[in-house]
């Protein structure tokens, strides 16, 4: 079984891509409301945060690529054998 390396960065990602995934949920949900100037000022907000997460989301998925070709990744806990 090959598992992908654990860097420092790695804890970081999933919460990452979680965030992004609400945040284009909310931005989903808003742009079924109808439409009103107010809702216009919401939707730019979402995305305007959705590309502030999708920017961190690649640099960290960056640092987690070049911590790996690096050789920087963290010890895995040793499994004990099935029995």
């Amino acid at each position: 079984m090959n598992a992908e390396p654990v860097t420092r960065h790695s804890r970081a990602l999933p919460e990452l891509r979680f965030s992004l995934n609400l945040l284009y949920v909310g931005r989903l949900l808003l742009g079924m409301s109808t439409p009103s100037p107010t809702l216009e000022d919401g939707i730019d907000a979402f995305d305007e945060r959705i590309e502030d997460v999708t920017d961190e989301l690649v640099a960290t998925e960056l640092l987690h690529e070049a911590a790996v070709l690096a050789g920087d990744v963290l010890p895995t806990p040793e499994l004990p054998p099935v029995a």
